[in-house]
């Protein structure tokens, strides 16, 4: 189809399917509708309609939707977006690095977005990219990317309080209930013990099969298996230590009498529907405070600053169960 064509389709000039085409104001709203409704007939609307979009669109990249913990990054960033006139586009990776690839792939230069944002690392980035790339990342090591900002959430400080707190109190007995998508936590927790002074007991560190509130009651079925409890246990996440308190609950288990019990993260909250749980903030809303910073100043300033790494250091929260 072209334009002469479809002008003769429509009984108009070849002017006037242009401008309606393009947004010009010179052409009413009525005559735009007739154009757009004989091109949609004849199925070369897309074709012509390249008007542009009146609202900076950033896509968000989040591992999995069945954890609240991410999907609370999406509500908040959607509030955010919403007051400050973004457009969000969500994709989900499955935690698959290429998936990850793929969709930055898509975003950067296919589906051409203004900004993209990664909850989670990204290994690659395309280099001759105009789009802006956050990423939001717990590790330690950096990431390959080199033309992208980083927001860290600096889970040790948080991890360095909580036990320092457990010491002060005696708990020397430290243990860790995990799964295999948290398997950096261990090694970090287990750096800090010996950095603070505590013993670490390989026995006491449980990668759990399952995941969310069955890993937890799995993590603690295992524990009491042994022949010396731990008079400690963090929860690499919120939905663990919920089913840990469950379990131990039901046990008979008294906390933190017999056992003190920290979360890792308390997002979504509560933890536990009667306890004040203690934890290690999760940080998504001071995170999301900085990706809309950023993105302000990338999509909506003009040279954008260059790519730099921001820090988000990790608050422990001292509950009723340390």
């Amino acid at each position: 189809m072209t334009l002469s064509k479809l002008a003769q389709l429509a009984n108009v000039s070849v002017s006037v399917v242009s401008k309606a085409f393009s947004g010009r104001e010179d052409v009413s709203d009525a005559m735009r509708e007739h154009v757009f409704a004989v091109a949609r007939e004849h199925g070369c609307f897309q074709q012509f309609y390249h008007a542009p979009y009146d609202k900076p669109v950033v896509a968000v990249i989040i591992p999995e939707a069945i954890s609240g913990f991410y999907i609370r990054y999406v509500e908040v960033l959607k509030q955010a977006f919403e007051e400050r006139g973004y457009t969000l586009l969500l994709s989900i990776s499955n935690f698959d690095p290429q998936m990850v690839e793929e969709l930055v792939r898509y975003y950067t230069a296919h589906g051409k977005v203004d900004a993209l944002v990664s909850v989670g690392n990204i290994q690659r980035i395309p280099e001759k990219t105009d789009t802006a790339v956050i990423c939001i990342d717990g590790a330690q090591k950096e990431p390959i990317a080199t033309n992208c900002y980083r927001i860290k959430h600096i889970l040790a400080t948080g991890l360095e309080d909580a036990l320092l707190h457990l010491k002060k109190s005696g708990r020397k007995r430290i243990a860790y209930v995990g799964e295999p998508l948290t398997v950096r936590k261990e090694p970090l927790l287990k750096k800090i013990m010996e950095q603070t002074g505590l013993p670490v007991y390989d026995e006491y560190f449980i990668c759990s099969r399952m995941r969310f509130l069955d890993a937890g009651r799995d993590g603690i079925e295992k524990l009491w298996q042994l022949s010396e409890k731990p008079d400690a246990i963090f929860g690499s996440y919120r939905e663990i230590t919920t089913g840990m308190l469950y379990a131990l609950e039901e046990r008979g288990v008294s906390v933190p009498r017999d056992v003190a019990v920290i979360a890792m993260n308390n997002d979504p909250a509560p933890i536990h529907p009667t306890l004040d749980v203690s934890c290690i903030d999760s940080g998504i809303v001071p995170i999301c405070a900085e990706v809309m910073r950023l993105l302000d100043e990338t999509v909506r300033v003009s040279p954008p600053p260059k790519p730099r790494i921001v820090s988000v250091p990790s608050v422990f929260h001292i509950g009723k169960t340390t």
